[in-house]
């Protein structure tokens, strides 16, 4: 496997909507309402892909394996509140597919996701029942802030990797 990461294009919105949808449901069923899981069509997932796309304040990256897409990470310049980090960006998602895990793709997001949005200090959540995602935001250097909300998933840590 030889992944490359790319700023997503056109070409790939819909194998990229796809992943997205997959890798939702994969990763959320029995553990969140269904409607909150079945919501994520592939459909869904295209016009936000195609919205972030186009959005100044957003980077959208892809992880590619001979040109197709098994991940994806997105960025904003600003974290949205309630996180309250004005130096940091945010990791409004990172998504992998099953195939990727412990290859190190997430990771590569992650570091392409800095240099493309220009900021090395990022802010996320995580969901509070994803221990597998949290191990990894803790392997790669995030912490948890101690901050906490609720959203329609229920709780979310907030971290940091500064």
């Amino acid at each position: 496997m030889i992944i490359r990461i790319a700023p997503i294009e056109p070409r790939w919105f819909e194998e990229k909507a796809q992943v997205q949808s997959r890798t939702w449901r994969e990763l959320n069923q029995g553990h969140i309402p269904q409607e909150i899981v079945d919501a994520i069509t592939p459909q869904l997932a295209l016009r936000l892909t195609e919205a972030h796309a186009k959005d100044p304040n957003q980077v959208v990256l892809v992880a590619l394996d001979d040109d197709h897409v098994i991940g994806f990470a997105e960025l904003l310049c600003t974290p949205r509140p309630p996180a309250d980090r004005p130096e940091a960006a945010e990791l409004a998602s990172l998504y992998v597919l099953a195939d990727g895990h412990r290859r190190g793709v997430g990771r590569m997001l992650v570091e392409a996701g800095k240099q493309a949005i220009g900021n090395d200090r990022l802010v996320l959540w995580v969901a509070g029942v994803n221990d597998n995602a949290q191990g990894f935001y803790r392997h790669i250097g995030f912490h948890e802030t101690g901050f906490t909300q609720t959203e329609d998933m229920g709780p979310e840590l907030e971290m940091t990797n500064y």
